[in-house]
Parts: structure tokens; sequence; C-alpha cells
């Protein structure tokens, strides 16, 4: 899939053509959130990366930014999903904003730098929702080892996550409150007390249930 300029395989099997998925929030959002009481903390620029890694692995997609996406799907994968001579396809996102290529039987073309097979384009034959479900019509029936390439948009920008913003921003002052979850520590009978961060699992890589209510709205479908 070299027809993006910017190729990157996500942990869900799409690929992005972006040079990186930044962090859902900058370190000058987070002293913000934070009345700057961590200004100057190294410890908050290494604990943003996998604060919003967490979030992006619940969900199980990218979330944000918008990106122009690619999907490999195999047929014999899909065998359940046709109706009639229909096809639906749950894409890997839950804000898809556009569908722009479908490649039935695809077959790279290192020559061309492009797919081969039915290339649909047309947007009467295709119909997609902002929740990821696409229908492609008369697409089958296929062969089970053909495969489809599915060329898409999806991801919200960055004015429109505020909560994601803000869950970020609590699960870093977690972690950079009490990285190692102990709040004193002593021998001889005096007890030793653990922060709020590992007892109720809110650290920068764990989410505690009510950020994981809040994080249902932007899950894929079929992510559990």
């Amino acid at each position: 899939m070299s027809e993006f300029t910017n190729e990157h395989m996500t942990p869900w099997g799409y690929v992005y053509d972006a040079e990186t998925l930044p962090d859902f929030l900058t370190v000058a959002e987070f002293n913000a959130y934070t009345a700057s009481k961590f200004a100057g903390d190294t410890r908050v620029a290494a604990n943003l990366p996998s604060a919003s890694a967490a979030i992006r692995n619940y969900c199980g997609w990218h979330i944000s930014p918008n990106l122009v996406c690619g999907m490999l799907y195999r047929v014999q994968d899909l065998r359940d999903a046709f109706v009639g001579s229909d096809l639906l396809v749950q894409l890997p996102a839950s804000f898809v904003t556009g569908v722009s290529k479908i490649v039935l039987d695809a077959k790279w073309n290192d020559d061309a730098d492009d797919w081969d097979g039915e290339i649909i384009t047309d947007p009467d034959r295709f119909d997609w929702g902002v929740a990821g479900l696409l229908r492609i019509y008369d697409a089958g029936p296929r062969d089970k080892k053909s495969r489809i390439f599915i060329k898409y948009n999806a991801g919200l920008n960055n004015m429109a996550i505020p909560d994601i913003k803000e869950l970020a921003a609590n699960l870093v002052t977690h972690a950079v409150r009490n990285p190692y979850g102990v709040n004193s520590e002593a021998a001889g009978g005096v007890s030793v007390s653990y922060s709020s961060a590992w007892s109720s699992g809110t650290g920068s890589t764990s989410l505690a249930n009510d950020t994981r209510e809040t994080l249902n709205a932007y899950k894929v479908k079929g992510v559990f």
C-alpha cells in the first residue's frame, strides 16, 4: 500500500498517511489543564505518549487527527458479511468522514505503484456511515482467496476531542504525581500507603472504569 506518502501500519491492522500519530495534548495544554502545577517536570512529556496510546488501544483506532487510511481485507474473513450480492464491511474507525476508493480482487502492481483490480470510485456503488459501516453494492460473489482494499478518511480534528484531552491530562497527572505508587514507606510496624494512581488503576497506561465509560463513545464496533 505504498500509494501513501507516509505509510504507517497501526496495531489495528490499517495504515494511515502521516509522519506520526500526535499525542492528544501538548505539554502546554497539559499545563493549562493543571494550572502549571507540574510546569518544568520532564515526566509530563515522558508520559503523554503512553497516556495517548492507552486511550487509542482501548478504543481500537487512532481517534484523532483526521487521516487518510487504508485497509486490506481478505474475502475469506468477510464471508459472513455478504447480503445477497452486496458486501457489508465494518471499517476500523467510529468517525469516518469519507471513502474515496474501493478495489475488489486487489493486487498490488509495483510497476504502476497502484492497485490492480476492479476499482470503484463511483459513490453510487457504495454507501458508508460515520460509524464506519460500509456497504458495497454488487460486490459478490468473490473468490475467498481474493482481497479487497478500501481507502477512507477517519478521525476527529484536534478541537473536537476536549473530553479526550482532559482524560489524557488526568492520566498523566496521576502518573507524574506519584510514578511509583508509594506515598510513604517505613519499616518497623509503619504501614505503606499507595497512591490512587495504582490502587484504582489510573496511571498513564491503566484506565479506570469511569474513563472507560467515557471512551465507549469512541470505540470501534466490535472492540471490547
